[in-house]
């Protein structure tokens, strides 16, 4: 998809005109409230925010971007949470809608190693009811979209919302934006071939794939080798592919041309969960900024590999604090000492 330039983005097109807010960013998911919980089921640390969705909009916010989130909550006491630890981050939340439905959760508590062990409360959820319908309050933003983040999970959440992730996908493309996509399996959430045809169905408008190997590759393309991964997904996409690969070197392709970035060595990693989504958000803020990929992509691998010093999957380091570990950090193509171990997931299908 060719990406034509105007004021204030280089290499993105600003859309129709109309009198939106004037994002750079814009993301479609569920963002969800963290429980943390001991093994005995008591409360062992105050409610915060996660999900794809939210780590990723506020990866893109904290890159420099102006972000907005488009999604469904319910109006209860999660949704209300949710709502102000987005203002609180810098996302905007003015689109955000609520519905009767309850706000998608999930509860984090130590298995008897110590590990955190994930269970999920999201059937259901507000969110599920995301559908095309939606477009109706949020084309006209769609239509001006620099860059739109989405992902697997969003389309695995419930048929309607997969149905939207194509829809939003094929509206910004056609607008001239770059729609970036996640494939972000999940097992327990949707089956390898539902996932497949998911990315099938966005991949020819995408600006962006990105996908982990082997968590994504493996199941759903049959393939671990970073390289080869890239050339499977060539045959029916001209979008660039990003291939996560652990403490292992970013790979990615574009435009015909394929660069390798190593991880920075962290010296405490803690917890993995997230480093994706936020390596996603910073990449797509950069782009909608006038960076190209390969450029951004150094800064997007330290942003993803210091959310591994803390529990959770939100970001906290601030552009500033990132672009100094760019700056300091001894680079490593290995995996770095004492890495976390890989987190289970536990979550029930809607």
């Amino acid at each position: 998809m060719a990406l034509l330039e105007s004021e204030g983005h280089a290499g993105i097109r600003r859309g129709s005109g109309l009198p939106v807010a004037g994002y750079d960013v814009v993301v479609l998911g569920e963002p969800m409230v963290e429980r943390h919980r001991t093994m005995d089921g008591q409360q062992a640390a105050p409610d915060s925010v996660s999900g794809d969705a939210f780590n990723a909009a506020c990866a893109a916010a904290l890159a420099g971007a102006r972000v907005a989130l488009l999604t469904v909550l319910g109006a209860d006491p999660a949704g209300d949470l949710i709502l102000a630890e987005l203002v609180r981050r810098g996302v905007d939340a003015s689109q955000v809608r609520r519905g009767g439905e309850r706000t998608g959760a999930y509860t984090v508590s130590p298995d008897a190693e110590g590990q955190p062990r994930f269970s999920y409360q999201r059937a259901g959820s507000a969110a599920t009811t995301l559908s095309p319908a939606h477009l109706a309050l949020w084309g006209p933003i769609l239509d001006d979209t620099p860059v739109l983040i989405t992902s697997g999970v969003t389309a695995a959440i419930s048929p309607s919302a997969a149905e939207l992730v194509v829809a939003a996908v094929t509206r910004v493309a056609r607008a001239g934006g770059a729609p970036c996509y996640d494939v972000n399996y999940r097992p327990n959430l949707t089956d390898a071939d539902s996932a497949r045809g998911a990315l099938r169905a966005v991949a020819a408008d995408c600006r962006l794939v990105k996908l982990a190997s082997p968590g994504d590759s493996s199941p759903l393309l049959g393939i671990v080798e970073a390289t080869a991964v890239a050339t499977a997904l060539a045959e029916f996409t001209r979008a660039a592919v990003a291939v996560t690969r652990g403490d292992a070197p970013l790979l990615l392709t574009d435009g015909g041309q394929t660069t390798e970035h190593p991880a920075v060595r962290m010296p405490t990693p803690v917890d993995s969960t997230g480093a994706g989504d936020i390596l996603l958000g910073t990449l797509a803020a950069r782009l909608a900024l006038g960076e190209s990929l390969a450029s951004a992509a150094p800064l997007a691998v330290v942003a993803a590999g210091l959310s591994t010093r803390h529990r959770g999957g939100a970001p906290r380091a601030t552009l500033d604090e990132v672009r100094a570990a760019l700056a300091g950090a001894p680079r490593t193509a290995g995996p770095s000492a004492d890495a976390p171990r890989a987190l289970e997931e536990q979550e029930a299908r809607p």
